[in-house]
């Protein structure tokens, strides 16, 4: 089951007490969701979900509050993967009902069904927004799998709702973008912080937790992955200077000798031959007195620059 799936299935259980709250949470979804078809040169006015939940929480919610209801279809789609697609049909209500509905929603009908004119929602109850957003969201929302990327976005078929929606969401401190895209309108959000805030305005709780949980895991493989990438760099870089203090070293004897060395640049030099897989601190614990990591390097500096003088004059 997708993230989506089980976001929109919680958020389908939720029994609001309010009435008010119960047709602002009904009017997101019409708002966002109902659609007009043409079949047969005829309009249908449709809502289609895939979710079983989604279309019994809408037929149940229209029949509470306008004594119809909408006729269900189910129809089997073969496209990916074979799966049921659930049209909750309002055209036989074509008359004063769906007007009525329609009308409750801030919708109205042009002509003879040629478009859906939509006008401004108010909502004054910070109760009341919480339903609608969660009404959006269960209509056309969706979010991509958190364990791969942050991402959710709600589709709109009109500039008006997608702006009102973000107004709406600006109350809860949750700002959300918009762009368009094949002729719809989406909101969405990219970071992991805003999609936890905006599912505890809808009240997913439990998809919060969830979400929560897998932020957690994230950042903790993410700091560990960071770790393990810095003291990798630590030892290649470590290995690679000994290489080539060792290098410089061996050119050193073949061509000049180790004793042509000062004493304290011979000591250090016939320890890095004999222990050339330590590190400087241990290098300069080995002499007598003991040398500090910064007085080793120091002292290795000095018989690179010997070498790198050296090459210089034998080139």
């Amino acid at each position: 089951m997708s993230f989506s799936l089980e976001i929109k299935r919680e958020l389908s259980r939720i029994e609001e007490q309010d009435n008010c709250c119960k047709k602002a949470e009904l009017a997101g979804l019409i708002r966002a969701g109902i659609a007009l078809r043409t079949y047969k040169g005829k309009p249908r006015l449709l809502f289609i979900t895939e979710n079983p939940s989604l279309s019994r929480h809408i037929y149940s919610r229209v029949k509470e509050f306008y004594k119809n209801s909408p006729d269900v279809f189910m129809l089997k789609s073969k496209r990916f993967r074979t799966h049921t697609v659930y049209h909750l049909e309002f055209t036989h209500l074509m008359n004063d009902t769906v007007h009525n509905i329609l009308e409750d929603m801030g919708i109205k009908i042009q002509g003879e069904g040629e478009a859906l004119i939509y006008n401004t929602y108010s909502i004054q109850n910070r109760c009341c927004k919480r339903a609608y957003l969660r009404g959006g969201f269960l209509a056309t929302g969706s979010i991509s799998d958190p364990d791969r990327s942050y991402h959710l976005e709600i589709t709109f078929p009109d500039s008006l709702i997608a702006e009102e929606y973000i107004r709406f969401l600006n109350d809860f401190e949750v700002e959300p973008r918009q762009i368009m895209r094949k002729g719809h309108y989406l909101v969405y959000l990219k970071e992991g912080q805003e999609i936890v805030d905006f599912l505890n305005v809808i009240g997913a709780h439990i998809a919060l937790m969830k979400l929560e949980n897998i932020r957690i895991m994230k950042d903790m493989r993410n700091q560990v992955n960071r770790i393990v990438n810095c003291e990798t760099a630590n030892l290649e870089k470590t290995v690679n200077a000994a290489l080539r203090q060792v290098d410089n070293i061996k050119l050193i004897a073949e061509t000049k000798g180790l004793d042509s060395l000062p004493g304290s640049l011979r000591q250090i030099a016939e320890l890095r031959l004999e222990n050339p897989d330590v590190s400087l601190t241990e290098l300069g614990q080995m002499l007598t007195p003991a040398l500090t990591k910064s007085g080793v390097n120091h002292r290795l500096r000095k018989i690179d620059n010997i070498a790198e003088k050296l090459r210089a004059t034998h080139k």
